[in-house]
């Protein structure tokens, strides 16, 4: 008994020093993203917009995620799809890499929410770094398109926010190459499909799929994560956990307690709340 106790003790603390080194090595952005809009307060706002964006930095959320496309001739402007067909409502099916950025803007990307927002455009990554620039909301941007890492490098640097923004992707290699051209940007890789696996396999592919990540950030979606308890195995393992989207209040804080670091949400005003609340405990 005492022996098992010893090996228990042993593999603790080395799970334990595995953790602090790795949380050691995250840059100090990293600390700073609790809180993440995803692509702004599209509730209230059409999405990945110039309006969801103000909206959601007036919540106070720590972060904002959106997504980046290019057109046909070269601009990059924000999308999660690869057409404007849903932002649109099938106004426009065309794909954006086969628009120009003339054609893009000329597309209403808010009327589907209503008169209020008819005439609202797609935004340019420029523009929308300009906005979160000196905001005291990181943007994370998230890479839809393979080879245009170059590119959004960058802006990122011409707009001196390498320290001031996040990158993430599912392609591992637009993760490497935008760290290469942006030395120590925050990028990481986002999901992670369970397929079936126990909590503790699930926790072990991260383990054996990350190797050769400088960054342990385990990203998956909560339909992945599934449960409190694989947040605190992949804590233990030493990763940065982060999952997405979380909107209920209840879960927010279950979370939390289990000790995540990064919560994505499709309403900001309501995590926002939660975090508030906890403080003023």
């Amino acid at each position: 008994m005492k022996h098992r106790l010893i090996i228990s003790l042993a593999v603790l603390f080395v799970l334990t020093f595995s953790a602090v080194c790795a949380q050691a090595q995250l840059p100090e952005i990293a600390g700073r993203i609790r809180s993440m809009a995803h692509r702004g307060d599209l509730h209230n706002a059409p999405e990945n917009t110039i309006p969801s964006f103000k909206l959601a930095i007036a919540t106070g959320i720590d972060s904002c995620e959106f997504d980046v496309q290019r057109t046909k001739d070269g601009v990059l402007v924000l999308s999660h799809d690869a057409s404007l067909a849903r932002a649109s409502a099938g106004a426009c099916t065309a794909k954006i890499a086969d628009m120009t950025f003339e054609e893009v803007r000329k597309v209403d990307v808010g009327a589907y929410m209503g008169d209020k927002w008819k005439g609202t455009q797609v935004p340019t990554l420029d523009e929308t770094l300009d906005l979160f620039q000196g905001s005291g909301c990181i943007p994370i941007i998230e890479i839809k398109v393979f080879g245009t890492e170059r590119q959004i490098a960058d802006s990122i640097i011409a707009h001196d926010m390498v320290k001031e923004v996040a990158i993430v992707s599912f392609n591992h290699e637009s993760i490497r190459l935008m760290q290469q051209f942006c030395p120590g940007i925050y990028a990481y890789r986002n999901g992670g499909a369970r397929n079936g696996m126990t909590d503790e396999q699930y926790v072990q592919w991260f383990i054996d799929s990350q190797k050769d990540c400088p960054y342990k950030v385990a990203n998956p979606a909560w339909g992945d994560m599934k449960n409190v308890n694989t947040v605190k195995l992949l804590k233990t393992a030493g990763f940065t956990v982060s999952t997405w989207i979380i909107d209920d209040p209840k879960l927010i804080n279950d979370l939390l307690d289990a000790g995540i670091d990064t919560m994505t949400t499709n309403r900001p005003a309501v995590m926002v709340e939660v975090f508030k609340a906890r403080e003023g405990k």
